[in-house]
Parts: C-alpha cells; sequence; structure tokens
C-alpha cells in the first residue's frame, strides 16, 4: 500500500489545481493501492471551506480511492455540511458510537447520548 497524504486528494478534488494532471496519472497506475488516515480525513474537511468543496463529496471520494468501508468518515462530513457542527467536533461524535462525556452541548443536536462533564451526577 502506498499512503497518501491530502495534497494527492485536493489535487484530484478541486476543479483546478496544477498538481490534478500528475495526480490523475499517479491514481490511474496505484489503483486499488492507495491508502491514507483520519487526519488526512480531518485536513481534508479543515480545507473544505477554503476551497468550496462538499464535505460529503470529499470523503466519500477518498473513501472509494483508498477503499475505506468505514463510515465515520462519511459521518463527520455529514455532521459538517448538515449540522455546521466544526470538524473536531464532527469526528469525535462519529467516533464516539453514540456515547461520548463532554461539556460541549453540540451532540445534543446529533441524537449522541452526553455524559455532561459540568454535571455530577447523584448516584
Amino acid at each position: 500500500m502506498i499512503y497518501a497524504d491530502t495534497d494527492f486528494f485536493l489535487a484530484l478534488l478541486k476543479p483546478n489545481d496544477w498538481l490534478k494532471k500528475n495526480a490523475k496519472k499517479i491514481l490511474k497506475e496505484y489503483k486499488g493501492q492507495i491508502t491514507t488516515s483520519e487526519v488526512t480525513f480531518i485536513e481534508l474537511m479543515l480545507l473544505a471551506k477554503r476551497y468550496d468543496l462538499d464535505p460529503v463529496k470529499i470523503a466519500s471520494s477518498v473513501m472509494a480511492i483508498c477503499n475505506i468501508e468505514d463510515t465515520k468518515y462519511l459521518k463527520a462530513a455529514i455532521y459538517i455540511k448538515e449540522y455546521g457542527v466544526n470538524v473536531f467536533d464532527a469526528f469525535h461524535a462519529a467516533n464516539c458510537q453514540g456515547r461520548i462525556i463532554s461539556s460541549d452541548n453540540v451532540y445534543d443536536k446529533l441524537g449522541i447520548e452526553r455524559i455532561d462533564l459540568r454535571k455530577l451526577e447523584e448516584k
């Protein structure tokens, strides 16, 4: 497997990028052998607004290129696009498996069970 960083995916996803031609050639040559990590997804989501790119399209495209079936990246992108959640909270939400310890009420609007860090539960 060959690890691709953010620049590779941006070159493919941006409408105009000076590296697009090279990125397409590399994609063709190494199809099925390209991998990446959550760090790349986070960076791409942070850059989506700057380049006016759709977070859901980004996530689904990168997942397809890298043969990633884990839906957490798509979930995070949906939280960003549909709910206006910031990138880091979206990834926390996508990784928490429905339950999170946090003082941030953003998770409530996503339907995630939150153990409120500000409140001490009496037992």
